[in-house]
């Protein structure tokens, strides 16, 4: 299936601002307005790349739980908590949807858009 991992490398990395904290091939997903998280690590990146991943609906579920568990004011057991998971499923199944894979992001104001690196400027 298609996800979004991390991404940041030598080849995303255009600014002193971009980071990736997270782990490499970590399945991400929405943390702030301008970066994703890891679902395991918890951590954060500003870049993320669509690749094809051999995880489950199920692994990938679980790894949100463990996610939103974490600190433990999360509790699965509960039920009006699910809607907290079914809308993380969604965001991030929804990341990478209509994206070929290879397809490096990034986030503006919570909102997935394909990364553009900036021209090289010609020197003076």
């Amino acid at each position: 299936m298609k996800l979004v991992i991390t991404a940041i490398d030598s080849n995303y990395r255009t600014s002193d601002t971009d980071y990736s904290w997270t782990d490499p091939g970590e399945v991400l997903t929405v943390g702030t307005d301008s970066a994703f998280v890891g679902v395991e690590s918890g951590r954060f990146t500003t870049r993320g790349r669509v690749a094809d991943v051999a995880l489950s609906r199920a692994e990938v579920r679980q790894k949100i739980i463990t996610l939103l568990t974490r600190d433990g004011w999360y509790d699965p057991q509960r039920e009006q908590q699910s809607a907290e998971t079914r809308k993380r499923m969604a965001e991030v199944f929804g990341l990478a949807r209509g994206l070929p894979v290879g397809t490096v992001l990034e986030l503006q104001d919570c909102r997935p858009r394909p990364f553009t690196a900036p021209a090289p400027t010609a020197a003076s």
